[in-house]
């Protein structure tokens, strides 16, 4: 029955139903809103990781530089100091290299020029040698155009015989000098010191090049060249001008004058024509032959 007033039940209900709706409603927005903030702070805490590792990756990185640097630093410091030491000890050996080279290379002149005299002399047996081999063929020869009867051929033949044996002899005293000759060769330059020692008693100072005009003389098969004292490079000349140029130094520095004689390897010379050459230049312009 209704008594002209609302009902109480019907519009509690419809409130409540709007009230549920409402909070839902705000419930969503909350949510959503909640949603969108863990999503931003992701994405911020991403970004901070990610700056963090390039942060971290950088701090590596210059610490491993610093790190290469200060070896490097270390490195150049030792290299330094080992470069000083080594200045030092080569400051100290220069004060005795330089006459310790003096002295080798008058004992290498001095060889050199034993070197050539010997084999100057084992070309001379040698030369020796063919000839005796020309005789002996000379010989045999005359075996060959005497052998018209058996009796004077084999006369030949004997005497032949003889005089092989003969020079067969002959040449095993020559391959004995020769072999004895290289042998004291091979021991000369153990044995030099000694005799240099000894020589130095006997006659005056060692041939040196210390303190003297230099001038250097080549000679080869084909021709000659000179360096004077003061020269930058040699130049070639005739063997009347090479004796004129050094004639006149000779009387500019008289004993002051070194003469180096150079025969190079491939000259083309015999050894006999080398010892020759060189004993004349320093015979005559040499200050080491001077009276």
């Amino acid at each position: 029955m209704n008594s002209g007033f609302p009902s109480l039940t019907g519009g509690h209900d419809d409130m409540e139903e709007g009230f549920w709706s409402s909070f839902s409603n705000v419930m969503m927005v909350i949510l959503k809103i909640f949603l969108l903030v863990i999503i931003i702070m992701a994405l911020n805490n991403r970004n901070l990781l990610d700056d963090l590792k390039h942060s971290v990756q950088a701090k590596e990185t210059a610490q491993q530089e610093a790190e290469l640097a200060a070896a490097k630093a270390q490195q150049s410091a030792a290299a330094a100091q080992k470069s000083a030491q080594v200045a030092e000890f080569q400051l100290k050996a220069n004060s005795t290299l330089e006459e310790q080279l003096d002295y080798l290379q008058q004992r290498s002149a001095a060889l050199e020029m034993d070197l050539l005299r010997s084999r100057a002399t084992t070309e001379e047996a040698r030369a020796t040698n063919t000839s005796k081999d020309a005789e002996l063929a000379r010989l045999q020869a005359l075996s060959s155009t005497q052998a018209d009867t058996l009796g004077l051929r084999d006369k030949a033949i004997q005497e032949l015989q003889i005089t092989l044996e003969s020079k067969e002899t002959d040449m095993a005293g020559l391959r004995t000098k020769v072999d004895e000759s290289e042998k004291k060769l091979l021991s000369m330059q153990g044995e030099y010191t000694e005799l240099d020692q000894k020589y130095q008693k006997l006659l005056k100072p060692a041939r040196s090049a210390k303190g003297k005009q230099v001038v250097e003389v080549v000679y080869t098969k084909s021709g000659y060249s000179i360096r004077p004292p003061g020269e930058a490079a040699s130049r070639s000349v005739t063997r009347a001008a090479l004796e004129s140029e050094l004639g006149a130094l000779k009387a500019q520095h008289s004993t002051d004058l070194y003469v180096k004689v150079i025969i190079p390897n491939n000259s083309g010379l015999s050894y006999n024509e080398a010892w020759r050459f060189t004993s004349d230049m320093l015979s005559k312009y040499d200050y080491y032959a001077a009276p």
